[in-house]
């Protein structure tokens, strides 16, 4: 596994032209992206070109700053896997954005709200649920490169902000969980698989051909014997089962956020499923009934619940439409 990629800094000035042209091409890519649909059509002005300068400088400097202020800066595997699920979720928003009526700049602005809900979410989620770990150090709650994300945590982080956050922007909550479902199904799959380098999230012992050992780390005292890659387990079955489940099932969830109710009940089967395997390992045991893991149990709550209301609401629609089917059938 590697945690590290790799180490950046100290840098000289003759760096920053690389820097500056890493972030104007994105900069530059994602403003193409989003005006060349507009109704003023994509045209390449004078203020147009200052504020792209601006928005790709002020990231160049800052990351100039922190590389050789505080650097050298190790780039840890799970945090570019962390980047990389939020990019590819907000890809996936950007392009089915029309199917829910919004625009790139709000998809980008719902999406960074939503990431930065989840970021904080999760790791309150993972410190208050591993507190005996932190107690006496509680510097290492800012540690979010050594990994320790709660996923039900970071659901909730995520929930609250963008609850709070998207009708102040004009938007609705509801169509912006539908519209993120399938993104956050990819994104979680590339965040599993940072999991996986880190070494975090392992699984209990295994004799399977494909069991791994992860090499010990500060973190780990346990001796390394071969477990289940649990991480690798939840990645295959985000894009496997979930993602392609929740887009076949999407035509038949009509009513606004059944969608994202249909995600949650897909992933959280995904996750009863993987929690067998990390039992006795990263697998913390419910207190008040010990025959789950506390995530399982979490994941079993929300399949009854979210399956629950996607019945009550759907049910009429489903109703009707088989009996009109029939009655088209009868009379042909």
């Amino acid at each position: 596994m590697h945690p590290t990629l790799i180490a950046l800094g100290p840098w000289e000035p003759l760096h920053l032209p690389a820097v500056f042209a890493f972030f104007l091409a994105v900069v530059g890519l994602w403003t193409y992206l989003e005006r060349r649909g507009s109704d003023g059509g994509w045209s390449l002005t004078r203020g147009l070109v200052l504020e792209v300068l601006i928005q790709a400088a002020i990231p160049t400097a800052l990351t100039y700053l922190l590389v050789n202020r505080i650097g050298p800066v190790q780039v840890r595997s799970y945090g570019v896997m962390m980047l990389a699920a939020f990019v590819a979720a907000t890809a996936w928003m950007y392009h089915d954005r029309d199917r829910y009526g919004f625009g790139g700049s709000q998809v980008l602005q719902l999406a960074l709200l939503g990431f930065a809900g989840g970021i904080v979410g999760g790791r309150l989620g993972y410190v208050a649920l591993s507190w005996g770990e932190y107690a006496g150090r509680v510097e290492g709650v800012f540690d979010l490169w050594r990994g320790g994300m709660s996923w039900h945590g970071g659901l909730a982080g995520g929930l609250l902000v963008l609850g709070v956050c998207a009708p102040l922007m004009g938007a609705s909550f509801t169509r912006v969980l539908d519209l993120a479902a399938p993104g956050i199904a990819l994104g979680y799959a590339l965040a599993r698989i940072g999991c996986f380098l880190n070494g975090c999230c392992r699984g209990s012992a295994c004799t399977l051909p494909w069991a791994v050992t992860f090499p010990p780390t500060p973190e780990t005292t346990a001796l390394p014997v071969p477990v289940h890659p649990t991480q690798l387990y939840a990645a295959l079955l985000s894009v496997g089962f979930t993602l392609p489940l929740l887009l076949w099932l999407t035509p038949w969830l009509r009513k606004p956020f059944d969608r994202f109710l249909g995600f949650l009940v897909l992933s959280s089967m995904a996750r009863y499923v993987v929690e067998i395997f990390r039992r006795g390992a990263s697998g913390e045991v419910w207190a008040p009934w010990p025959i789950f893991p506390a995530a399982q149990a979490a994941s079993l709550a929300i399949i009854v619940i979210a399956g629950a209301v996607i019945v009550i609401r759907e049910w009429p629609l489903w109703r009707r439409k088989t009996a009109e089917r029939a009655g088209a059938e009868e009379s042909a």
